[in-house]
């Protein structure tokens, strides 16, 4: 016995189809396309601000000015970020203190969707 007739079926296998189009797309992140980071790094007296150009947002990044301090974020924003230059520490635990010397260069690491590390350097 059919107790569901054809156009109830339809409507029902319709409205499944889309349930299950929607939820395979809602969490889906493009992978970035470009094979580094991009980004535009200008420093101030007392940060370093970073735009992230990817249009992706990076994860578990990590800033390394001058090859010594190091400053790790969970995420960075597909924005301009202003990361104070006392958060970057060495080894020790020192914080970067601007001399008279500016910043001489920053690496930026981001891991990608295959776990391989992305590196950018300024």
């Amino acid at each position: 016995m059919n107790f569901i007739s054809k156009p109830a079926m339809r409507i029902g296998s319709s409205f499944l189809l889309i349930v299950c189009l929607a939820s395979m797309m809602t969490g889906c992140v493009p992978a970035p396309t470009s094979p580094v980071p991009l980004a535009e790094i200008a420093v101030t007296n007392g940060h370093l601000l970073v735009q992230n150009h990817t249009g992706h947002v990076w994860f578990n990044a990590k800033i390394t000015i001058d090859d010594e301090y190091t400053y790790k974020v969970d995420v960075l924003p597909a924005v301009k970020s202003s990361l104070p230059l006392s958060d970057f520490v060495d080894d020790q635990g020192h914080s970067y203190k601007r001399g008279l010397l500016s910043v001489r260069n920053v690496t930026i690491d981001v891991p990608d969707t295959m776990g391989n590390i992305r590196h950018f350097r300024w």
